[in-house]
Order: C-alpha cells, then sequence, then structure tokens
C-alpha cells in the first residue's frame, strides 16, 4: 500500500522539499542529505528525483509519522 496522497504532501511540507536521509552510513557532511528536490519527479531518477518511503520498512503503516522522503541516490546507496 502506498501512502495517502495528503500524507505524503505533509510529509513534502515538513522537509520543504530537501531529502531527509540521515543513515549514519551514508556519511551526510551535515548529519542529513538535504539535497534539493522536484515535486514533479517523485518515483523518478536523476536530479530532484525522490520517492516517499516507509520509516520502519512496513508499507502498510501509511501514515505521517513512519513516511520520509528520500533523494533517489540516498534510496539506493547501500546501507
Amino acid at each position: 500500500m502506498a501512502f495517502p496522497d495528503d500524507v505524503v504532501k505533509d510529509a513534502w511540507e515538513l522537509v520543504e522539499g530537501r531529502c531527509e536521509c540521515s543513515k549514519p552510513t551514508h556519511q551526510h557532511p551535515e548529519g542529513r542529505c538535504n539535497k534539493q528536490l522536484s515535486w514533479e519527479k517523485r518515483g523518478q531518477v536523476g536530479w530532484g528525483a525522490w520517492e516517499a518511503c516507509p520509516i520502519d520498512g512496513i508499507p502498510e503503516h501509511d501514515n505521517l509519522s513512519n513516511c520520509e522522503i528520500l533523494c533517489w541516490d540516498c534510496i539506493n546507496r547501500p546501507l
């Protein structure tokens, strides 16, 4: 199950259209990726591409507290 549109929109607005990845293994310089994303590039690849991902890895938990906005690079980077 995918996140409802209103949840994705709320999550996007909370992070101001920036990747919120903070995985220590990704070694982001400021502790968080913060890459600027493009709303129109959801589910695509390339600059500004992103997706709404479940934090706990369980897609059925489709609420705002389980939704994080990640850039394509962070989604595909090994843990």
